[in-house]
This record gives C-alpha cells, sequence and structure tokens, in this order.
C-alpha cells in the first residue's frame, strides 16, 4: 500500500473509518456468497479487502488508545 493511500486513511475520523470497514465486510460476505453459489474466486481481491479491513482496525484502535492518553 502506497504511504498516500496510508496518510489518507490516518486523516479520516473515526466514524468514516468505521463505515468503510463495515462496507468492506459487506463486500467480503457477498463475495464469500459468490464463490460459494458459483464457483467464481476473486482471491486477490478478497485479500487486499481483508488486508484494509486489518489496517483500519488497526488505526481504530491506535485513535482510541491515543484519546485514552490524552485524557
Amino acid at each position: 500500500m502506497k504511504k498516500s493511500a496510508k496518510a489518507d486513511l490516518r486523516a479520516k475520523s473515526a466514524d468514516d473509518l468505521q463505515a468503510q470497514s463495515k462496507e468492506l465486510r459487506e463486500t467480503l460476505l457477498k463475495a464469500r456468497f459468490a464463490n460459494a453459489l458459483e464457483g467464481k474466486a476473486k482471491s486477490i481481491q478478497y485479500r487486499n479487502a481483508r488486508r484494509q479491513i486489518a489496517r483500519i482496525a488497526t488505526l481504530l484502535t491506535q485513535k482510541s488508545s491515543a484519546s485514552q492518553k490524552v485524557n
């Protein structure tokens, strides 16, 4: 992932990150159904979505721990 894309994620608010994570999880769910029903696997897109969800979860954790340290 490019540094600019990571910086874009860091610039987003926690609410925006949670919304984006929810959209990615729905995309993964649809991909699982498509794979089970039709046998069509898009493994690269699936892997990228999982990694993006992990990045977002990491950033949310960092933001929450940073806000707790301030308080």
